[in-house]
C-alpha cells in the first residue's frame, strides 16, 4: 500500500521545485499523492496503484513541463486531471471506439504540431507515429492534414510539391496554418482550462449538492472539448483543394489509413 501525503505537504514541494527550477524536489512525492487521488474516484488494486505510479514517473518530466503551464492555485486539479487520463489511457483501452479517431486524438493530445522530428526521436517518443511512414506517403499526408499530425521530410516534401502543382500561394498557406493552429489551441488551452477548474472545485467541494453541479458542469465542458477535439483540423474539401485531388479520393485515402492505424492501434495504444 502506499504512503498517504497531504496536500499541505505537497503544495509546498511544488512551489520549492518552481522556484528552484528542480523538479526532483517533488518527484518522489507528487505521483504518490496523484495516485491516491486517483484511488479515492476510482476502484484500484495495490499493483494498478503501483503500476500508476511507474507510468506517472515514466511521464513526469513531460508533465511537469505542462504543469508550469498552470497557477500554483490551480496546479493540484492539472496533476489529479492528468493522473485521470493515464489511468484512463493504461487500463481502459476495451472502451476505445473502434473509429480509429481516438488514436489520433492521443497521438495528438501533447503536440497538436506539424514539427519536423527527427528519425530516432521520433520513434523512440511514440513508436505508434512511426506506423504513419509505413502508409503510402499520399494517405499519411492526408490523415496529417486532417489530424495535425506531425510530418517528417518526405511529407513536407510532398505538400510543398502538391501546393505548386495547384498554385497555392506557398508562404500564405503556411501562415494561414500557423494562425488556424494558434486558434485551436487556444480553445483546447481554455476548454482544459475548465475542466481542470471544475475538477479542482470537486476535489475541494464537500457539499453533495456542489459536487453534483460541480460534476455536471465538468462532464459539459468534457464534451465541448471532445467535439473541439474530433473536429477535424482540414476538411475532406479543403484537402482535395489543397492537394488536386477529388473528394472521393481524399475519403478512399482516409478510410485506407485509418484501417491500417486501427490494425496496429491496440497493440501499441498503450504508446500513445
Amino acid at each position: 500500500m502506499l504512503p498517504k501525503i497531504l496536500d499541505e505537504k505537497i503544495l509546498p514541494l511544488i512551489e520549492e521545485a518552481r522556484s528552484n527550477n528542480d523538479p526532483n524536489i517533488v518527484k518522489e512525492h507528487l505521483p504518490i499523492w496523484m495516485v491516491d487521488r486517483l484511488a479515492k474516484k476510482r476502484k484500484i488494486t495495490d499493483d494498478e496503484s503501483c503500476e500508476m505510479v511507474v507510468t506517472i514517473l515514466e511521464v513526469f518530466s513531460k508533465m511537469w513541463a505542462l504543469s508550469l503551464n498552470y497557477h500554483i492555485t490551480n496546479v493540484l486539479g492539472f496533476f489529479v486531471t492528468y493522473a485521470f487520463n493515464q489511468y484512463r489511457n493504461r487500463f481502459r483501452r476495451t472502451e476505445i471506439s473502434e473509429s480509429g479517431e481516438l488514436y489520433l486524438q492521443l497521438w495528438n493530445y501533447d503536440q497538436p504540431a506539424n514539427e519536423e522530428v527527427p528519425t530516432k526521436l521520433w520513434e523512440e517518443i511514440n513508436p505508434v507515429k512511426a506506423e504513419l511512414e509505413k502508409l503510402p506517403t499520399l494517405t499519411a499526408l492526408v490523415l496529417s492534414l486532417q489530424f495535425d499530425l506531425p510530418m517528417k521530410q518526405n511529407l513536407n516534401q510532398l505538400l510543398l510539391w502538391k501546393l505548386r502543382e495547384t498554385n497555392h500561394d506557398v508562404e500564405g498557406f503556411f501562415r494561414d496554418w500557423e494562425e488556424k493552429r494558434f486558434r485551436q489551441r487556444q480553445l483546447l488551452s481554455r476548454l482544459s482550462g475548465m475542466i481542470t477548474r471544475y475538477t479542482r472545485k470537486l476535489y475541494e467541494a464537500s457539499d453533495p449538492n456542489r459536487r453534483k453541479w460541480y460534476l455536471k458542469q465538468k462532464k459539459i465542458w468534457i464534451l465541448r472539448r471532445t467535439r473541439a477535439t474530433d473536429r477535424s483540423f482540414f476538411s475532406e474539401r479543403e484537402i482535395a483543394k489543397l492537394l488536386g485531388i477529388s473528394r472521393k479520393a481524399v475519403r478512399n485515402h482516409l478510410s485506407q489509413g485509418k484501417h491500417e492505424l486501427r490494425r496496429v492501434g491496440k497493440d501499441l495504444l498503450h504508446y500513445a
